[in-house]
């Protein structure tokens, strides 16, 4: 009985002395990260590639290859082992927004600062029409967004449609 309540004793003890001990044994691992993170980091480098360089990256887009692909060639020069890209079927067309310009014609002339929603399909040349705006409720469920668009379906047939997010309120703390 008493041997028991030794080993288990010892055993309490060096459950509660392992961690102290890892810790000092990596305390020279975690100081060559914090070096390498200080005087070598290529954190602004890779943020400035992917943001700058290839900018927007919607799957399957050719900014998004390119990106990736960069990754990859970056990787390697680092020296990963085994650094590729995998098969993947998206099941969609890429897509890029190459331009989008609006402009209102009547009641007055002025162009129209906008952008193009993802995935939304090209027009085949100019397109002119009527706009409306859609107003889209806030934060629904996939069955509401459904049926908002199924009860819009008539109204905006043949329209441009203008879709919006409903307002929200932005402050702003002044020094």
């Amino acid at each position: 009985m008493v041997k028991r309540r030794v080993v288990a004793l010892s055993l309490i003890l060096s459950l509660l002395t392992l961690p102290i001990a890892a810790q000092n044994g990596s305390g020279d691992m975690l100081s060559r990260i914090r070096k390498e993170a200080m005087e070598r980091s290529q954190i602004m480098k890779t943020m400035h590639m992917f943001t700058d360089l290839y900018g927007p990256r919607l799957t399957g887009s050719p900014n998004h290859k390119a990106a990736a692909e960069w990754a990859v060639k970056q990787m390697t020069a680092w020296g990963f082992e085994n650094a590729h890209l995998e098969p993947w079927d998206f099941k969609h067309p890429g897509w890029l927004n190459e331009r989008l310009t609006a402009h209102i014609i009547a009641p007055v002339k002025d162009p129209l600062v906008c952008e193009v929603l993802a995935w939304t399909p090209s027009t085949r040349g100019a397109v002119q029409a009527k706009a409306v705006q859609l107003v889209l409720p806030e934060r629904p469920t996939q069955e509401q967004l459904t049926t908002f668009f199924n009860s819009n379906k008539t109204r905006v047939r043949g329209r441009i449609a203008l879709v919006r997010l409903r307002p929200q309120q932005v402050l702003v703390a002044v020094p």
